[in-house]
């Protein structure tokens, strides 16, 4: 398995950690997620409006260190 996969699991295994947390936590953002339909908003607007904080931490999260990686890999082949 390529080390890009491997990071890619880790990064979606900490999302959902980060995002149950959140869940358990934030009242608000679990009663945002029970409402909201699976496929109603599926780049997740709406939900980026109301909680714009919380919801660029998990996006960071899922997407960050693979762009990272990627940015490394790009800078050490020249």
């Amino acid at each position: 398995m390529s080390l890009k996969a491997i990071i890619l699991i880790c990064s979606v295994i900490a999302f959902i950690v980060l995002n149950s947390k959140f869940m358990r936590d934030d009242p608000e953002y679990r009663k945002q997620s029970e409402k909201q339909k699976m496929f109603g908003d599926p780049l997740g607007i709406k939900r980026f409006k109301r909680q714009p904080r919380k919801m660029s931490i998990l996006t960071a999260v899922l997407v960050g260190p693979v762009l990272l990686y990627t940015l490394y890999a790009t800078f050490i082949t020249g």
